[in-house]
């Protein structure tokens, strides 16, 4: 008897988010996130084509291939952002979907940015830059930055004060927002500050010999990092459902590495613009 007891008391019982804990259904959006990172890898997808099977005007090679570059690891990224998102709609424990979708949140708000600034490239492999089209697209990615930076925060602290029932330490919201405020202050910055001065003896093609190994750094970056926030997120689809109960520290390292971790790959890739 004792025996059947303990064995009854360990039932699973499903938990779909909707018995009024929480004021976010992550189970609930996850399919309407799923369709839109499908559609969003598809055009990146589409654009990836064109490009390759686009004559590019003279000079133009170069840059091309270097918005392609950034292209490419989005494409992944978003991909496999809705192959998770629509993992997340099949979840029937609230707890481990929430740290589901807090990476994978990661890799779409990263990845949103860098199709922006892929698209820059395009505009000088085509010779689309004679009214200031670059400048506008680099004004656009920064605001785009800022944006993804600020959600990122947000879903960090909603995370950690989800999973604490709203008893989430003061430091860790001040800890989450002053990341926020020291990334901003340094994407900004790198934004802003030009190239190095022409060395001597290597004009002709300064400043894109330095923005060139920049923009493979990003594009590493960007899918070693999508890599790694999609296999925290699969890892953790396999807990039990019977363990999920994580402790303090470990919430509060999740918030801010899902913070952290994405505006890595947006930084990379606003050091990696192009200059008029």
């Amino acid at each position: 008897m004792l025996l059947l007891t303990v064995a009854l008391s360990k039932k699973f019982e499903p938990d779909v988010c909707t018995n009024g804990q929480l004021d976010w259904n992550p189970i609930g959006s996850a399919g309407a996130f799923s369709a839109f990172c499908g559609i969003l890898a598809g055009f990146v997808f589409s654009g990836v084509v064109m490009v390759i099977g686009q004559q590019n005007p003279a000079g133009g090679d170069a840059h091309a291939s270097r918005g392609l570059r950034l292209l490419m690891p989005s494409f992944f990224g978003l991909a496999v952002t809705s192959y998770l998102y629509s993992v997340v709609t099949g979840e029937l424990v609230c707890r481990r979907a929430l740290v589901e979708q807090l990476f994978v949140g990661g890799i779409l708000a990263a990845n949103a940015v860098v199709v922006i600034a892929a698209l820059s490239w395009l505009f000088l492999a085509y010779g689309r830059n004679s009214d200031g089209e670059v400048r506008f697209l680099r004004g656009l990615v920064l605001v785009s930055a800022v944006f993804a930076m600020f959600m990122l925060a947000t879903s960090s602290v909603s995370f950690h004060n989800a999973l604490t029932d709203r008893k989430a330490a003061g430091w860790a919201d001040g800890m989450v927002w002053g990341s926020f405020a020291a990334l901003l202050v340094v994407t900004v910055s790198l934004w802003w500050k030009p190239v190095p001065s022409v060395p001597a003896g290597n004009a002709a093609n300064w400043p894109y010999d330095i923005l060139n190994k920049r923009v493979n750094l990003s594009a590493w970056l960007n899918l070693l990092t999508s890599t790694g926030l999609a296999g925290f997120s699969g890892f953790f689809v396999g807990t039990p459902y019977d363990q999920v109960n994580y402790p303090r520290w470990q919430i509060y390292t999740m918030s801010e590495a899902a913070l952290i971790v994405p505006a890595l790959i947006i930084i990379s890739v606003l050091w990696a613009l192009p200059r008029e």
